[in-house]
């Protein structure tokens, strides 16, 4: 009985002090700096606790007590996204601009967002907390503070309309250089929105290779990564198959270059050849073309119908 007990002492023991896995991977100050890059777009200063309380008054309206790790989770579960968090900020404003806009602007710190959609709705900024002012917000443009919201999965291979914020270019490109995209029509699954208009990604080049003589021409790769969906759950972009396909029926040649598949120009012949200077790749910026969704992602979809 008394090794039962003792037993039991020793799991709540751990679990009382174990510690939310984003933790293990942050300390509770990178975690704040994260948190205010996230809410006012850049970091704050001052000491840890005193940037800690301005969040959460800020946030909440008040100051919380407990051990910090706490606090930093109940903020970071709050103001940002996941899979099933139907209460986050950062889902109801997308829900809200989304309904207003058409399109979401998850480039833009979560003030600013706040601070634009009130301009729009009343014609200035209003006063008090961010979560007090997003469910005002969320009660006029949906008529109710609970957004309609169920895991559904996002099958492989679904097609996405992106737009390129930056130009490629295999005679200026180089490795790892960053390529930004936004997203140009919602994809929707089982009448829920998954990945709305104008979410925004950060690919990178993954390969490039200039020109040369020989008639070889330029060729790019890029690596799209991940783009968040409305809940902020990752889904992994790429250029295969029926996106290719697609990008042909649409005479996007820009998609096919995308893809590394094929290469600009045609074959020549031996005789002269090294005289001869292939084509470089230039996708420009504002290029739309279609990329998919690599393999099966589970999110939170947003319904249009309101919830309960």
């Amino acid at each position: 009985m008394r090794k039962v007990i003792a037993l039991k002492l020793v799991i709540c023991l751990l679990g009382l002090f174990a510690v939310p896995a984003w933790a293990q991977a942050n300390t509770p100050l990178e975690s704040i700096r994260e948190l205010e890059v996230m809410l006012y777009g850049q970091a704050q200063g001052g000491a840890l606790i005193e940037r800690l309380e301005r969040l959460e008054r800020d946030v909440f309206g008040e100051t919380k007590t407990g051990p910090i790790l706490v606090r930093v989770d109940n903020l970071t579960g709050y103001l940002a996204s996941g899979l099933g968090s139907e209460n986050s900020l950062s889902l109801k404003l997308n829900a809200i601009e989304w309904m207003v806009y058409q399109e979401v602007s998850t480039d833009l710190p979560l003030y600013t967002r706040l601070d634009r959609l009130e301009s729009a709705m009343y014609g200035t900024t209003q006063t008090g907390s961010v979560a007090s002012r997003t469910n005002e917000l969320l009660m006029m443009v949906w008529a109710t503070n609970k957004l309609n919201v169920d895991v559904v999965t996002v099958p492989k291979e679904t097609l996405v309309r992106i737009k390129l914020l930056s130009e490629l270019d295999s005679s200026k490109n180089k490795v790892g250089d960053p390529v930004r995209y936004r997203v140009m029509e919602d994809v929707i699954i089982r009448d829920r929105l998954v990945i709305p208009a104008g979410t925004e990604g950060v690919g990178k080049v993954k390969e490039v290779t200039n020109a040369k003589r020989l008639g070889q021409d330029g060729r790019i790769v890029v690596d799209f990564g991940t783009l968040a969906a409305i809940d902020g759950s990752p889904v992994t972009l790429v250029v295969e198959e029926k996106a290719t396909e697609k990008n042909k029926s649409l005479e996007l040649a820009a998609g096919a270059g995308m893809a590394g598949a094929i290469l600009l120009g045609g074959p020549i012949g031996l005789a002269g050849a090294w005289f001869v200077k292939g084509k470089d790749v230039v996708i420009p910026m504002g290029t739309e073309f279609y990329v998919e969704v690599m393999r099966d992602a589970r999110v939170s979809g947003l319904s249009l119908i309101p919830g309960a």
